[in-house]
């Protein structure tokens, strides 16, 4: 019965320290660029018509699971990140809303997104990007603007 004791003890010891050990993910993925067509930035000019290729790169110390890249006009002057913008001169013509929501592997994924910006448009537009890991922690949202002239 002691032997049994000792054991069931030792075992519980052990199941602390590991569980101890083990470091809890309580940290969102990073979304470490933004380009368009090769260039960095967090505002740029495009036409109707135009192909546009975003580049970027998510990665987090454990395990991905989806990112979202989402189009939406901005002429009302919402804000991201706790940053409101000023509003625009005109009001935007036409609609342009573009989702996508990707699953994501591993500790590190660069992606590429294609568009063609319709040529019913104009205005002010924001391509956003989010992430989250396994946990559940979701990245800081990266947003560029978009003026389509």
């Amino acid at each position: 019965m002691k032997k049994n004791i000792l054991y069931f003890t030792g075992f519980l010891l052990f199941a602390m320290v590991v569980n101890g050990c083990i470091k809890k993910d309580t940290e969102g993925p990073q979304i470490q660029y933004i380009s368009l067509n090769g260039l960095l930035g967090q505002d740029f000019q495009v036409a109707p018509g135009d192909s546009l290729r975003f580049t970027f790169t998510i990665s987090d110390w454990n395990e991905l699971n989806q990112m979202k890249a989402n189009i939406h006009a901005a002429d009302d002057g919402h804000s991201h990140n706790g940053v409101t913008d000023t509003l625009p001169v005109n009001a935007n013509v036409g609609l342009w809303v573009d989702t996508r929501i990707i699953d994501l592997h591993g500790t590190t994924n660069t992606m590429s997104l294609d568009y063609v910006v319709p040529d019913t448009i104009s205005g002010i537009w924001h391509f956003e990007v989010q992430a989250m890991d396994t946990f559940g922690n979701e990245a800081q949202e990266v947003v560029v603007e978009l003026d389509v002239q």
